[in-house]
């Protein structure tokens, strides 16, 4: 079985190249890659680096070329324009899915994004694959038309496709961003917008890698799409609490007005509907929402078992930044 690596380097795909000698091997890899990066070095497997763009057609009529399987991880996240969202995330996967049917491509498993489902309702709400898809804004709106295209083409019964919502994932190798949140709680203080006691899925992303090779091979999983998260769901102080104990440090919760993370929110979607993303309002305005989400359906059809739950995973996540000397 010969894999289409999308979206490399970059931290789903490394951290994926890096855990294969856990899995079962594939018979070659090829690296769909803007850079021109050398291919990286696996030992059960040989790795080619194939430049391409998900906007080119005719590069991906090339790398999907001689393909069985493709892991469709590339995406963007933030934006400097609100339309770039959707030329990457949906019109991308067009064009990609497009290439796959054409060279007769088997399955595709697209790694899109609990935001395409939206909030819960409140603390208490548990949301399932079969609530119905509210995202509230253009970057969980742009993920969720990524799955539209993906069940078009499945539709088609000329191939398989599997949708994986990660919630927000964490672990090894660490991304700036999340670096820049490790650094805050180092300070001792960390703000939090009204009570802090807001559920947030977690996945690590050990345990992601883990789903994502069972939706390879599970017949089942065809059609079909699941939510991919840690067991446990924490509280974001929880969260934060964790991340300073694995830190042997004690952090001191700054409490802000929640009106504050709603003011940024109803920013964040005056800007978006202007066609301008900017990050802080985003994330703020997101900091006071329940992000809850089960994970029977996966654990029943696919054999998902998270074996790292989020104590362990941030302890592990801060180890890799200590030996590095990052925090």
């Amino acid at each position: 079985m010969r894999l289409l690596l999308t979206g490399y380097p970059g931290w789903l795909t490394s951290r994926f190249l890096e855990t294969l000698d856990a899995y079962p091997p594939f018979d070659g890899i090829r690296c769909l890659t803007q850079l021109p990066v050398p291919a990286p070095l696996v030992k059960t497997v040989s790795v080619e680096c194939f430049r391409g763009d998900l906007l080119d057609s005719a590069s991906l009529a090339a790398a999907t070329k001689d393909v069985d399987v493709v892991l469709h991880a590339a995406g963007i996240i933030h934006v400097k324009r609100i339309s770039d969202f959707y030329r990457i995330n949906r019109d991308g996967t067009r064009h990609l899915l497009e290439a796959c049917l054409e060279n007769g491509v088997k399955r595709v498993v697209h790694i899109s994004s609990n935001a395409a489902q939206g909030f819960c309702r409140g603390k208490g709400h548990v949301l399932t694959e079969e609530d119905p898809c509210c995202p509230e804004n253009d970057y969980g709106r742009s993920k969720f038309e990524g799955e539209k295209v993906v069940r078009q083409f499945q539709e088609t019964g000329k191939i398989e496709t599997v949708i994986i919502r990660p919630a927000m994932f964490y672990g090894p190798p660490v991304p700036s961003r999340h670096i820049g949140i490790f650094k805050q709680i180092q300070k001792g203080y960390f703000p939090v917008f009204g009570t802090g006691d807001y559920p947030r899925s977690v996945t690590y992303i050990d345990n992601l890698i883990q789903a994502i090779h069972l939706a390879f091979r599970s017949e089942i999983a065809s059609g079909q799409v699941y939510t991919i998260t840690d067991r446990e769901i924490p509280t974001l102080l929880e969260v934060v609490r964790t991340i300073a104990k694995s830190m042997g440090r004690e952090v001191r919760i700054i409490r802000l007005p929640v009106e504050l993370a709603k003011a940024c929110e109803k920013t964040d979607k005056l800007l978006s509907a202007m066609g301008i993303y900017w990050m802080l309002p985003h994330i703020v305005g997101e900091s006071h929402r329940s992000i809850a989400y089960s994970i029977a359906k996966a654990e029943k059809e696919l054999g998902y078992h998270p074996t790292v739950n989020y104590r362990e995973g941030y302890a592990r996540t801060l180890e890799w930044c200590r030996e590095r000397r990052i925090v």
